[in-house]
């Protein structure tokens, strides 16, 4: 064998080679690509089910929100109608507690009342400048404009005072009342 015999054999050899390291490489690469895309499909489907549970939970806490936005309003829509309806029953208290025939007979349970309270019998007496001549025996002076009847009681030396005006007494019964209305309306 000859020397370009045996560089042609090398050459063929080395081609056979080259051939069989290219196929082998093209296989390779292929078992890559298809990996490549099977791990990209995989990662598709992830995103898409991280995408799907994202907008259900942002769906959830959006819904969540709005109902309680709906119950807050529903809340104080139902507290401003029993606001609204104290007021109508302190108006009626008011103004059945103001009648001629009824009034004296009121305030004189309420300045005993105060009086019981205070613990003598020795006060003055605070109402309404109308209402002066109703309170015998008793030193008076004007009631605060604010108060609409009733009187307030206080001790001679002015250490304590008893409210036992219509605002105090209505306001005293204003949780039952709220309750009462509450139940009545809802």
């Amino acid at each position: 064998m000859g020397f370009e015999e045996l560089a042609s054999e090398l050459h063929k050899g080395a081609e056979a080679e080259s051939k069989k390291i290219a196929h082998a490489s093209e296989s390779e690469a292929k078992k890559i690509v298809k990996k490549a895309h099977n791990d990209a499909q995989a990662m598709l489907q992830q995103a898409k089910s991280d995408a799907a549970e994202f907008v259900k939970q942002e769906s959830s806490e959006k819904l969540t929100s709005a109902k309680l936005s709906a119950k807050k309003i529903v809340d104080e829509a139902k507290s401003d109608a029993v606001e609204v309806s104290l007021k109508q029953v302190w108006q009626a208290f008011r103004e059945n507690a103001l009648l001629k025939e009824n009034y004296p007979a009121i305030l004189s349970r309420l300045i005993e009342s105060g009086l019981s309270e205070l613990g003598s019998r020795q006060a003055i007496v605070y109402v309404r400048d109308q209402d002066k001549e109703l309170v015998q025996g008793f030193s008076t002076k004007s009631l605060p404009k604010q108060y609409s009847g009733g009187a307030i009681i206080e001790s001679e030396d002015g250490k304590v005072r008893v409210n036992k005006t219509l605002e105090e007494i209505f306001s005293g019964k204003q949780p039952e009342l709220r309750k009462k209305a509450y139940d009545k309306l809802f």
